[in-house]
């Protein structure tokens, strides 16, 4: 966007010269490979969702295109994709699990995310999870589809009540659109192959030790904000018992004791 030519009713962005990627012939003609920018196509959207946690949803061939120097540029933000931190590491999870052939890993990580209510049981998810994922290892790289894989994973959950994530359908129906755009370029693209490393970065990054010192240093940080908070919440509960026995609620005793308590639970 240029900011400075942005107003209430007027969008500017800035022009991008490039070569569309409607055509893997034209894409030779102006001197890139097809297949490393099919590469790129896939992995630039998965940094997007699992290491960002913000995507381009309409990555179609028509907002895509390849500068001079072989960089892939996208425009048109009219749709965006948001993930949280809990289901970036719920993709990475599950994509590496398919990957790794480790489908209990799969279905723990859906109820660790509270996806799966509690009540089912993990071996029973874990075995419909794997009538997925077997025969992908039994295919040809070129016959296996990511985007088909997540539309199974999202039909059998729903057998098991998960209440539908409007973040996930947005990402598998982006997946579907991403997926196509590579295998245009490489029809022999293999897919998983293409993720595993930009999952197993993020993975390593952000649940190894590193990752577990990060979070260490958040919480010790969010703690620290909450006894910040105290002494807040202390003068907010008294200046409470205050009006309450002004208006003559007659009650000032209770609201003093629920004071207390609050206070005693917010300090443990």
């Amino acid at each position: 966007p240029e900011w400075e030519l942005i107003a209430r009713d007027v969008l500017t962005c800035e022009w991008i010269d490039g070569t569309r990627l409607h055509s893997a012939a034209a894409l030779r003609e102006a001197g890139h490979d097809p297949h490393a920018i099919g590469r790129t196509v896939i992995q630039s959207f998965l940094r997007q969702a699992i290491r960002d946690g913000f995507f381009h949803a309409d990555m179609h061939q028509g907002n895509l295109f390849v500068d001079a120097a072989g960089k892939l540029v996208a425009v048109d933000f009219g749709i965006m994709g948001r993930l949280g931190r809990k289901e970036r590491r719920f993709l990475a999870e599950i994509l590496l699990g398919f990957i790794m052939r480790d489908y209990r890993r799969v279905a723990q990580v859906h109820f660790e995310a509270g996806y799966v209510p509690a009540h089912h049981s993990v071996d029973d998810f874990a075995q419909a999870i794997r009538a997925i994922g077997e025969p992908i290892h039994q295919r040809r790289a070129d016959e296996i589809s990511m985007a088909k894989v997540l539309t199974l994973l999202f039909d059998i959950t729903a057998l098991f009540d998960m209440s539908t994530r409007t973040e996930l359908v947005m990402l598998q129906k982006t997946m579907v659109v991403v997926e196509g755009v590579a295998r245009s370029l490489d029809p022999k693209l293999d897919m998983w192959t293409s993720a595993e490393p930009v999952v197993r970065s993020w993975i390593t990054r952000n649940l190894g030790p590193a990752g577990r010192l990060e979070g260490a240093a958040h919480a010790a940080r969010t703690l620290t904000d909450i006894v910040a908070d105290v002494p807040d919440l202390a003068l907010r509960l008294r200046r409470l018992i205050v009006h309450a026995d002004e208006a003559g609620t007659g009650d000032a005793r209770r609201l003093e004791r629920i004071a207390r308590n609050e206070r005693r639970n917010a300090l443990w």
